[in-house]
């Protein structure tokens, strides 16, 4: 019962949006490249759920990046270095949401129309294409994040924070890298980003455990 009463909610909208995201992208069609449209329109027709994941997707991650915006407080207080990282991430959340929103919206109707084949296509791949930059927004906010932790000294592990700093660099650069080479993609993006979410998952855990005041 204290354990409940030390949790800070924004750890339970991370750990709730980072599991609804796990399950939204394995319900998803593995697209890495916004100019494979030929690939990216036979998925689409194919795919079962893509409504259902859409909004599953856009929950997920308006719960996660929301919370991860939210904990700014648990890292300092009036440190513009956390600050900036907070900002990127609501950067990031409202990129989503277009994408998303336009993913529920705009490709479902196009997609039954040959006639409008061209532009759903340019849909779809401002969609994939501002994913990443979204993605990236994200992570260098993590990476602020690190910093914040890292000046504020003994409040954190120094492992905690360096994990922060070293995962977000890696997701970042992982973006980098698959924006030059789409196709490095399906294994750039698992391995790179894997460490980072995985730290997302742990600070929701010291959120509610009550160790982060």
């Amino acid at each position: 019962m204290n354990l409940l009463k030390k949790a800070h909610p924004e750890g339970w909208l991370i750990l709730l949006g980072a599991i609804l995201m796990l399950v939204a992208t394995i319900l998803h069609p593995p697209l890495v490249d916004p100019y494979d449209l030929q690939k990216a329109y036979h998925a689409f027709k194919h795919a079962q759920f893509w409504i259902g994941d859409h909004i599953l997707m856009l929950i997920a991650i308006s719960l996660w990046l929301a919370g991860l915006a939210a904990s700014k407080t648990y890292m300092a207080r009036n440190n513009k270095t956390a600050d900036f990282g907070a900002g990127m991430i609501f950067v990031a959340l409202a990129v989503w949401i277009l994408i998303l929103a336009s993913e529920l919206t705009i490709l479902p109707i196009l997609g039954n129309k040959g006639t409008d084949v061209k532009v759903w296509e340019a849909v779809f791949s401002f969609g994939l294409l501002s994913g990443y930059f979204g993605f990236a927004c994200s992570w260098i906010g993590i990476f602020c994040y690190g910093m914040t932790m890292k000046q504020a000294g003994g409040t954190f592990p120094k492992w905690f924070s360096a994990s922060a700093r070293w995962s977000g660099l890696l997701a970042f650069f992982g973006i980098i890298i698959t924006c030059l080479h789409f196709d490095f993609g399906y294994f750039v993006i698992p391995v790179t980003v894997g460490p980072v979410f995985l730290w997302t998952i742990w600070l929701a855990v010291l959120l509610l455990s009550g160790r982060m005041d």
